[in-house]
């Protein structure tokens, strides 16, 4: 007895998928207050990991810069904190 492998059609989302580079990117750093959340908006130019300060062993947090709010960051947490790449 012989058996076919079913031919299936797997649709992907694209915008479900995490890391792909989908147009121009915007910083998302923090500009915001006490009452919210708001991102800088400037054209973002790295993806930066950022190690725990404060002793806890937090995991690493990832956000994609501009250069203005990343040399703001390298200011306030050092560069041994940092790790910058390119987008």
């Amino acid at each position: 007895m012989t058996t076919a492998a079913q031919d299936t059609e797997s649709v992907v989302d694209v915008s479900e998928l995490g890391g792909l580079e989908r147009g121009r990117q915007r910083c998302e750093c923090d500009h915001g207050d006490d009452s919210g959340y708001a991102p800088c908006g400037r054209r973002a130019k790295w993806r930066v990991s950022i190690d725990c300060l404060c002793g806890e062993g937090h995991p690493r947090q990832v956000e994609i810069l501009c250069s203005r709010c990343l040399r703001t960051l390298r200011q306030s947490h050092g560069d041994e904190a940092i790790t910058a790449r390119r987008l």
